[in-house]
């Protein structure tokens, strides 16, 4: 039995002249240069909504710097209108405004479309006279300028912020 054993033994085991497997070659890398990155191909892109609103002015005899005209006849229905200031709003739909005319040293008069006038206290500091020309607004989300908020611009560079409005109302005066 032991002749067998040893028989089975030397068949399993490997022939000193069998070839010996060699390690596996080591992985082909291929050389090339490096990659630049690529090149990007999108853009940012931000868009932003202004809107300037200009309001034209009207010739009064404080911005009117040309000669003045010829006196002319009065006629009858040609009364003398007194301004009188009442109570209004704190703000002033943008696209009502019509125009405008500088009438006082520290405020303007702004012009509706509903033929309403309205009366713009400028803040201290401001001059009618710097929006002889008339100005310019920011629009804004509401539509509205308003006092207190709110600045007009002026074509000269002035910036003036609003205080107040008024309500004027046109009483007809008696010359007696």
């Amino acid at each position: 039995m032991l002749t067998a054993t040893a028989l089975l033994l030397a068949a399993a085991a490997p022939a000193a002249d069998a070839d010996i497997p060699a390690p596996p070659p080591p992985p082909l890398v291929a050389v090339a240069p490096p990659l630049e990155p690529p090149v990007a191909r999108y853009w940012q892109v931000i868009i932003e909504e202004q809107i300037i609103i200009r309001v034209p002015a009207k010739r009064t005899p404080l911005t009117n710097f040309s000669a003045s005209p010829a006196p002319r006849a009065r006629m009858r229905d040609d009364m003398p209108i007194v301004w009188k200031e009442k109570k209004a709003p704190k703000c002033v739909a943008m696209r009502d405004i019509r125009g405008m005319q500088a009438v006082q040293r520290d405020s303007i008069d702004l012009i509706t479309r509903q033929n309403q006038r309205l009366r713009a206290q400028l803040n201290r500091g401001c001059q009618a006279l710097d929006f002889y020309a008339g100005f310019y607004m920011k629009g804004n989300k509401d539509g509205r300028l308003c006092e207190d908020r709110d600045e007009i611009h002026a074509r000269s560079g002035a910036r003036c912020e609003i205080d107040k409005f008024r309500l004027m109302v046109a009483v007809p005066r008696d010359d007696d």
